[in-house]
């Protein structure tokens, strides 16, 4: 059996918990021309520390969410109550997490932001959910 990094447990997990939500998820940027909306699950910043005999940390993941928003110009779009239920509903799922292959998790907080996104030739909604877990 392969080991995995507690890390990468968590990883999997919210990849998973996107996934099973119906959404194209990713674990890289798509190219260019993929669908929206879409999950990334991004960068990850992590703290182990280790007693004698026990590994425990926190991991915060970073989750993007991509969406072509709605307007005028765009209208099978997302429209900005769609999408922040779509972030409603990772965020419950990420809350949901509570175990991993080897290791318990604790949900420690959340935050989320909404920005718009002008980088591409049509005006995106680009959510950013930072999860801090702690596993033990």
């Amino acid at each position: 059996m392969d080991y995995k990094s507690p890390q990468q447990q968590i990883f999997d997990a919210c990849f998973l918990a996107s996934y099973k939500l119906g959404y194209d998820t990713y674990d890289y940027l798509p190219a260019d021309g993929t669908s929206y909306p879409f999950v990334y699950i991004g960068a990850q910043i992590n703290t182990d520390l280790r007693t004698k005999r026990f590994l425990y940390g926190e991991v915060i993941q970073d989750v993007h969410i991509y969406a072509i928003q709605r307007n005028g110009e765009q209208p099978h779009g997302t429209n900005r109550n769609d999408f922040t239920r779509m972030l409603d509903q990772l965020k419950t799922a990420f809350r949901k997490i509570k175990r991993t292959e080897n290791f318990n998790i604790i949900e420690q907080g959340i935050n989320d932001q909404i920005l718009i996104d002008t980088s591409t030739s049509t005006t995106l909604l680009h959510g950013v959910i930072e999860v801090r877990f702690l596993f033990k």
